[in-house]
């Protein structure tokens, strides 16, 4: 006996270690090769792996460090500033990146040391190849949290390094912009910048000068040649080229009823702004790679061209949009209103506006170049900020210009939208402050005051005139014999109220992202470039931690792609049950009903639940926190949580089904359909008549239809005093076995139920095999009684 029982003991041990090596072994295989080696392998593998983490990690911390110690600095640049946050966003991602995947591992991990850590309470005996695999999976786990929380510091590190470096930029371009120079009223300003500028013109000579002679030094006419035949083909192409091509497009509306539309201006103006930027641009750019092809280009060089064709698009650029909005000598393609005097006044304003700010473009990229003294800077930009400002004010006036007969006339509307007034009179502020601002010596601030003017103002005629462009082809395109519209209807068989909501969604997508363009584009001046903003969403999309919970929209939205997936599956689902599969069984139509809808039940919570583990919600914390929502629930959401549960037995008891004919208090019809909350029942006034599931269930409910759709009818029937009872009984009952719908069993039956002293009462009981048609039956019987009566001499009361 006592053998035995050794024997049972050892068995008993010898399972719970094999076991023990199952679930190992079950750990094992659920994990990446990188992070739990196999255990043979763990003492070599796992430590290079440590070492070449740790190694990254050190890199990235040593980088931080030398950027702190870069912005501790005095002397940096805003570029150098920019570079060192491209790098640190660069260390940010790439930390972030890698504490994310380290995340699955921690698990894995963990669940590996759980599953080989002895159970508490336990007094099983621990084998030591368990001890040391214990060990091994500890050691991991150790080094993989370690590395983990390495690495989310070096993100946190990087993050702040980052608010740094965007604070120290801010500071930065603010101290440019209110640093103080010398007046424009100096006179030693203009004495100084008129003793440096022949200097300025010998420098730049000498720049044209050194670069030709580099070219005869190659000993090669044919260089020069080319230089000068590609800058001769350059202004040939910007200026001449420009007008025969504009002159040459079919810029006029086409026909006499098209003259007043707004969509030939549109497309017009759109086509002109294209051109008149596009085509100097294109052409520079492209003699530019010309000569950077042959070599003819040195680096001074390649940056007065860049600086030329800065300067020349952004003139090209204001030219373009004046042109397009006012149209000087031609009022049919006119989009804002205007006089023909007004606007042609205001074209030249504009141009030259945009002339002076091409122009300080180009001496700030030249005074680099030609390394031109601080007077002749300060004097140019004061003038050029001071001449534009001087326009921009003249510009204003001339909008807001009324004629006399005007001026009596107090309807707001003839003001235009109180947003342009505002803007109008903001505009001439800040111009008459930036005039202000040179004349006391602060040339940079009034300087940025102008050209932010301008930029606007250039930015939001575009916003305005795309906007306008996106309106007309969303309008072309999404008709039914649309491009797309065409297209959609033939492949998908979209509706067309379906295609116009599909265009208006279009069409408000592209305006939201032209308008974050636009508010990109405008703020970019300000030390906020694109960057700073994309950082900003990306962190903001795909992910930010506060405290130990991570957030991602991108995550989230991702769940509901999945619930929508999800949905559109079941619904499937259900459209084949319903129209395919169910018609070809013998089921009746309440227990299709009930399948389908449970399917369609079935289906929503499994997408509900993919949906959540996609979306990274633990099921756990979201049980947790149902219940802590019971409480609410049983309060204030009592009646629907009723509703839904007598919904569910409803399907599954089925003491009513779609199809069945049931009366409800004083009103009956056919049960159409039976929802989460309520059940749909149809009157025989073909009213829809809305009953709570909580209601069909705890109330009384009469269905007619039950157990088989036979039914019983009664038939009241008056007859003469004087009249033979016999004789009646015979005619009722002859005539109840003669209709079609009336069963031979139970047999019809007659009851005399009264007589008065002028008539006498009887009543026909029949069956009926469909009890629906009861209504139509007691009519068909009431003719038949009406002959029968007349043949048989069978007076009525």
């Amino acid at each position: 006996m006592s053998d035995l029982l050794r024997r049972s003991s050892l068995s008993i041990r010898f399972q719970r270690c094999m076991v023990a090596l199952a679930l190992l072994a079950s750990a094992l295989s659920s994990l990446p090769l990188e992070t739990l080696p196999a255990i043979a392998q763990s003492g070599v593998t796992a430590d290079a792996n440590a070492d070449d983490a740790q190694a990254r990690l050190d890199r990235w911390n040593g980088d931080l460090t030398r950027i702190d110690m870069a912005l501790d600095r005095v002397n940096v640049s805003d570029f150098d500033l920019r570079n060192l946050r491209d790098e640190t966003l660069a260390i940010v991602n790439a930390a972030a990146t890698y504490a994310d995947t380290l995340g699955p591992k921690v698990d894995a991990a963990m669940a590996q040391v759980k599953e080989l850590s002895p159970i508490e309470g336990a007094d099983a005996t621990v084998s030591d190849a368990i001890k040391d695999n214990l060990a091994v999976a500890q050691k991991l786990l150790g080094d993989l949290s370690g590395s983990q929380k390495q690495a989310q510091a070096i993100a946190a590190h990087g993050a702040y390094t980052v608010t740094q470096l965007n604070d120290r930029r801010r500071r930065l371009f603010t101290g440019r912009l209110l640093e103080r120079n010398a007046s424009l009223i100096d006179p030693s300003l203009w004495k100084d910048a008129a003793q440096e500028f022949p200097n300025v013109v010998n420098r730049g000579s000498d720049l044209i000068t050194g670069w030709f002679s580099v070219l005869q030094d190659r000993n090669d006419r044919t260089a020069i040649a080319i230089v000068l035949a590609v800058i001769a083909a350059m202004l040939a192409l910007i200026i001449p080229g420009r007008r025969f091509v504009i002159r040459h497009m079919r810029l006029r509306p086409s026909g006499p009823d098209e003259q007043s539309g707004r969509e030939p201006k549109v497309i017009a103006a759109a086509t002109v702004v294209a051109l008149n930027t596009l085509v100097p641009v294109g052409v520079l750019v492209g003699g530019h790679a010309i000569l950077n092809a042959l070599n003819l280009s040195p680096n001074r060089i390649d940056q007065l061209f860049w600086g030329i064709t800065s300067a020349v698009a952004l003139f090209s650029l204001g030219f373009g949009v004046s042109r397009a909005l006012l149209a000087p000598g031609r009022p049919d393609l006119r989009l804002v209103d205007e006089d023909e005097a007004s606007a042609t006044r205001i074209f030249n304003f504009t141009v030259a506006v945009a002339a002076m700010q091409g122009m300080a473009v180009f001496i700030e990229r030249f005074s680099t170049i030609a390394y031109t003294g601080l007077p002749v800077i300060i004097a140019a930009d004061g003038l050029i900020s001071t001449t534009s400002a001087i326009l921009i004010i003249l510009t204003v006036r001339t909008i807001n210009h009324r004629d006399p007969a005007e001026e009596d006339d107090e309807d707001p509307a003839t003001e235009g939208p109180l947003f342009r007034r505002l803007a109008l009179i903001g505009a001439s502020i800040m111009a008459a402050m930036a005039i202000v601002a040179n004349l006391i010596g602060y040339v940079s601030l009034g300087r940025f005051v102008t050209t932010q003017i301008v930029w606007i103002s250039i930015v939001i005629s575009l916003l305005v005139l795309l906007m306008m462009l996106i309106d007309q082809l969303t309008a072309a395109w999404f008709r039914r014999e649309g491009i797309v519209g065409s297209r959609l209807i033939a492949s998908v068989g979209f509706a067309p109220r379906s295609l116009t909501q599909v265009g208006v969604l279009f069409n408000g997508l592209v305006r939201a992202l032209m308008v974050g363009i636009a508010i990109l584009l405008i703020i970019a001046p300000w030390g906020v470039d694109s960057t700073s903003v994309f950082e900003s969403i990306r962190q903001l999309f795909f992910g930010f931690r506060i405290g130990s919970i991570s957030i991602s929209i991108s995550t989230i939205f991702a769940g509901i792609a999945v619930f929508v997936v999800g949905v559109v599956v079941t619904r499937a689902l259900q459209s084949w049950l319903d129209t395919r599969f169910l018609p070809t069984t013998r089921l009746d139509s309440g227990l299709r009903n009930s399948i389908r809808t449970s399917v369609g039940y079935i289906g929503m919570i499994t997408a509900a639940t993919i949906a959540f583990g996609y979306a990274g919600l633990d099921l756990s914390n979201i049980a947790i926190v149902a219940g802590a929502l019971s409480v609410g629930i049983g309060l204030g959401l009592q009646a629907i949580v009723n509703n839904f549960v007598s919904g569910l037995i409803l399907l599954a008891e089925r003491p009513i089904r779609a199809g069945d004919w049931i009366a409800v208090g004083a009103e009956e019809g056919v049960v159409k359909r039976i929802n989460v909350r309520a059940t749909e029942i149809e009157t025989f006034d073909r009213a829809t008549l809305i009953v709570p599931n909580s209601s069909l269930i705890t109330g009384t409910v009469k269905n007619m239809v039950l157990r088989d759709r036979s039914g019983r009818i009664i038939i009241p029937v008056a007859v003469a005093k004087l009249s033979d009872p016999e004789k009646v009984r015979s005619v009722l009952i002859s005539a109840a076995k003669s209709h079609r719908l009336v069963l031979a069993y139970p047999e019809p039956s007659v009851l005399f139920t009264a007589f008065s002293a002028a008539s006498l009462e009887f009543e026909l009981r029949c069956y009926l095999s469909d009890i629906s048609q009861g209504a139509q039956v007691r009519s068909d019987l009431r003719f038949d009684f009406l002959a029968r009566f007349q043949a048989e001499d069978i007076a009525l009361p």
